[in-house]
């Protein structure tokens, strides 16, 4: 586990060497929070929608907003510069496990991003517009579960499309329609509860809305704490059968590469 932990280390600091762009990201992130508070201003104004208010409205767009910079969505393309160069054949010989060294290194990448680009963001979010407090102690509890769900779908989601494409060889059509499914099913700028009932049925069918709404919905109270545990229970089953998912491609993927390159 030590040796994993370095590689979480080795991606913090090469993160270190890109330090100039952090002012580029948290201008980015106000600018995008800025564009999504004036327009529920401009749809909520001053009283609510759907039992909404807009201070909420403009909390959960602040956190679907950072959240973003923390998913672990970028491993599908690290595998997929592997595949391309080569390289994968020397990093499958390595005494490691593959996959963990992906989520580790990864890891790396959100700490930074936490670090430098999301804490600052919130405070400054928190100064210009105001963040609503959690419901209560247990829910914000359950916000951090959540959170790290958010991070390990987004993991298992990204590590799927890059043993998929192991058959392909190429990720970016699979990297793009996943893309499109995590911003419309995710409800990161559009929450899920203004979803009309047939897209609320397909939304709960897919494991995307941990990745953005259930955090966010959770921190706000939207669930009462009995509704807590089975929201909870709902995205570890989806974890676990994404686990038992990629396993199998893992196995499949790993007898059927073919190494293009050096």
């Amino acid at each position: 586990m030590v040796t994993y932990v370095k590689f979480t280390a080795k991606a913090f600091s090469k993160q270190l060497a890109y330090r100039s762009e952090v002012w580029l990201r948290l201008l980015g992130n106000f600018v995008t929070i800025l564009i999504q508070v004036e327009i529920w201003r401009a749809v909520i104004g001053s009283g609510s929608v759907e039992g909404i208010t807009l201070e909420q409205m403009i909390t959960y767009s602040i956190i679907n907003t950072l959240l973003l910079a923390l998913l672990l969505n970028g491993i599908s393309g690290r595998v997929d510069e592997s595949l391309k160069s080569g390289s994968i054949a020397s990093e499958l010989i390595k005494p490691i496990s593959y996959p963990l060294f992906l989520l580790f290194d990864g890891l790396g990448s959100s700490i930074y991003q936490l670090v430098f680009t999301v804490v600052p963001s919130m405070l400054i979010a928190w100064i210009f517009f105001g963040i609503v407090k959690p419901a209560t102690l247990t829910h914000f509890i359950a916000f951090v579960m959540a959170l790290i769900m958010a991070l390990s779908v987004s993991f298992l989601l990204g590590y799927l499309v890059s043993l998929v494409a192991f058959w392909f060889m190429n990720h970016f059509a699979l990297s793009w329609t996943l893309s499109g499914f995590i911003t419309i099913f995710s409800g990161t700028f559009l929450p899920i509860w203004f979803f009309p009932d047939s897209w609320v049925a397909v939304a709960n069918m897919l494991p995307f809305q941990y990745m953005g709404y259930i955090p966010a919905a959770i921190y706000l109270g939207h669930f009462s704490v009995s509704e807590l545990w089975l929201v909870l229970a709902g995205g570890a089953g989806w974890i676990i059968g994404l686990l038992i998912l990629v396993q199998w491609l893992w196995t499949k993927a790993v007898r059927r590469l073919v190494v293009q390159g050096g």
